[in-house]
């Protein structure tokens, strides 16, 4: 057993043997994504009309990156053999599941690759993975405006100032929120999230197509927000729309993962999401000992999931991401200059040892930002509140109210957003690791809003 502290939680991992009867992934990168099929004079085609609305109300044009890699190249990919389990339009990339390692020299044969890279390897299926058919649910989550009894959450929201934004009636309604995260056992059955408003849920891991059907992970740090249960748990968004996005698989830690993360990203993106909270964070724990990143691959352009979120920012979506637990640098997407970066506190603002924090190789205060990452109150697959540690629930809590401030003030971009948040904090004039610039203040952070909202 491998003990990790990789992607902001804990968990055991079993090292996998290698026998002939593994399987493998690879990594196509491509020259270019080809002649597409679709054109970006007829948007609706490829995205959400709550998407193309994001770029109309932000004066964010719709451009090539938008645009699917050309069927001719994918059609190609699949008569050289393996089954795609990802692709991204924004990076470039194709991933494929295959038994035969023969393959890479013909996918390295295709005039527009231009590197293969082993991103998995692990036993065969027996079977095909089952299909998953999703239902939304839609939401009863409206709460009336008055002081709200947070139960088990209190901590969570007072540490921050959140209740300055809910006594005003911002608790998240029309954000849409996605959870880009572990598995989300049994959530959709889950009595405390019965009444929470959830518009799809997806898994882009391919051996584990239901989303609803292993691990704590996602429940934990969904719970962090959508929970609207008075008087025994209230989260940060209890009014928010939610979108939950399986990428991560627990069993082993390969890069493959961040192929699925790029993909969940991508797909938050077509459907129009606003925010993405992240509590998952990408360093040196790969089993694969060329995949691991180093401490100067956190510049905040280099890795993978680091370009994709770069990328989903410019497109106008807001990002929330862990520190990591590792207690030294932050990984991948937490690098990035335009993802929020969550470190964790305790109550009293005290920071967690665990944290993970900055500065970053090119000299960037990260973490952002602090919030509740021990004693965190959750609500468990059970529907019972308990408590955690760790950085995985510091980005939710925040990740929750940044969703309730842009309610209130929906003039923001996400950059402005980004400022108001970091200008918000305890040590904003003058950041000190590991709290970066520390501790937000919601009616601060409000007040900051609304002069820049005014202007506009």
């Amino acid at each position: 057993m491998v003990a990790t502290l990789t992607d902001g939680k804990t968990f055991a991992k079993c090292k996998v043997t290698i026998t002939d009867e593994n399987d493998y992934k690879y990594r196509l990168i491509l020259k270019d994504k080809g002649t597409s099929a679709y054109s970006i004079n007829k948007p609706s085609e490829f995205l959400s009309a709550r998407a193309i609305e994001r770029r109309r109300k932000r004066n964010i044009p719709i451009d090539g990156t938008d645009l699917p890699i050309s069927p001719d190249y994918i059609k190609a990919i699949k008569q050289v053999g393996g089954v795609i389990v990802a692709q991204s339009k924004w990076l470039n990339t194709v991933s494929v599941n295959t038994s035969d390692q023969f393959l890479v020299d013909k996918y390295k044969a295709l005039p527009f690759v231009k590197d293969v890279i082993l991103v998995w390897e692990g036993p065969r299926l027996t079977s095909p993975p089952a299909k998953y058919t999703d239902a939304p649910q839609p939401g009863s989550n409206q709460t009336a405006n008055t002081p709200l009894d947070y139960g088990a959450a209190t901590a969570n929201i007072s540490t921050s100032n959140g209740q300055a934004l809910h006594n005003k009636g911002f608790k998240g309604a029309g954000i849409d929120i996605a959870v880009i995260d572990e598995g989300f056992i049994n959530l959709k059955t889950n009595p405390a999230f019965n009444n929470v408003s959830i518009k799809g849920a997806k898994s882009f891991v391919y051996e584990s197509p239901d989303p609803y059907a292993i691990d704590n992970h996602g429940v934990w740090v969904t719970s962090c927000m959508a929970v609207n249960k008075p008087g025994t748990y209230v989260g940060t968004a209890p009014e928010a729309n939610y979108w939950l996005f399986h990428t991560e698989d627990a069993s082993t830690e390969y890069p493959i993962e961040e192929d699925y993360w790029v993909n969940a990203i991508e797909y938050a993106d077509s459907v129009g999401v606003d925010i993405v909270n992240s509590s998952l964070t990408y360093t040196n724990g790969y089993y694969l000992t060329e995949a691991r990143y180093k401490f100067e691959d956190m510049d905040g352009k280099t890795a993978m999931a680091t370009r994709a979120a770069n990328i989903a920012f410019n497109k106008g979506i807001f990002i929330v991401c862990c520190a990591g637990n590792e207690q030294q640098w932050v990984g991948t997407p937490a690098d990035s200059p335009d993802v929020l970066t969550v470190g964790a506190v305790n109550y009293t603002g005290i920071i967690v040892p665990i944290s993970s924090f900055g500065i970053t190789v090119d000299g960037r205060v990260k973490p952002d930002i602090v919030a509740v990452g021990i004693g965190a109150g959750v609500i468990n697959p059970m529907g019972v509140s308990e408590e955690r540690m760790g950085t995985s629930y510091s980005s939710p809590i925040m990740c929750g109210l940044a969703a309730c401030l842009w309610q209130a003030y929906p003039k923001l971009t996400n950059r402005d957003l980004l400022a108001v948040l970091r200008k918000s904090a305890n040590k904003y004039n003058n950041p000190v690791m590991p709290y970066g610039y520390g501790l937000a203040d919601m009616q601060k952070a409000m007040d900051f809003a609304k002069t820049i909202s005014d202007a506009k």
